[in-house]
C-alpha cells in the first residue's frame, strides 16, 4: 500500500452509552489521499498505536471516517464536557456527526490538517475560479 500518514496521535471520541455519553480514547491515524485510497481518518481503541501482535483486537475496535464525505470540521465552541486539558471539535460527514477532542495544544493542528485533507480539492477549485474571475 502507498498510504501516507499525515498525522497521528491520541484523540477522544464521545460515544452514546445506555445512560448518557462517554468519552473514549482512540489512537488516530490520518492518511492523505493516494492512488489506492481516499483521504481518511482511522481510529483505533486505546491510547497507543495498534500493534501487529494483536491485529484481531485492533481491527474490532477500529473506526474509519472517509474525508471525501466530510462536510464540516470546526472547534466545538461552548462544549465543556470534554476530558480535562482537551478541546472538543466536530467532524461532520454526510452520514454522521463526530464529537472528538484533542489536547488543547494539538486541537488547532488537528482541525487545520483535517480541513486541508477534506477540502483541499474544493478550496483549490474555488481559488482557481476566483482568480479566473478577477
Amino acid at each position: 500500500m502507498d498510504e501516507v500518514v499525515v498525522k497521528q496521535g491520541l484523540l477522544y471520541l464521545q460515544q452514546q452509552q445506555t445512560f448518557g455519553k462517554k468519552w473514549r480514547k482512540f489512537w488516530a491515524v490520518l492518511y492523505r489521499e493516494s492512488a489506492c485510497s481516499c483521504a481518511h481518518l482511522e481510529l483505533f481503541e486505546g491510547s497507543g498505536p495498534p500493534t501487529s501482535e494483536k491485529p484481531k483486537k485492533a481491527e474490532s475496535g477500529k473506526k474509519l471516517i472517509k474525508l471525501s464525505n466530510c462536510v464540516h470540521v470546526a472547534e466545538a465552541n461552548g462544549d465543556t464536557s470534554s476530558p480535562k486539558e482537551t478541546v472538543p471539535f466536530i467532524l461532520e460527514t454526510t452520514d454522521k456527526r463526530y464529537l472528538l477532542a484533542a489536547e488543547s495544544t494539538e486541537v488547532a493542528n488537528w482541525v487545520l490538517t483535517l480541513c486541508d485533507l477534506a477540502f483541499a480539492v474544493r478550496v483549490a477549485a474555488c481559488s482557481w475560479w476566483w482568480w479566473g474571475v478577477m
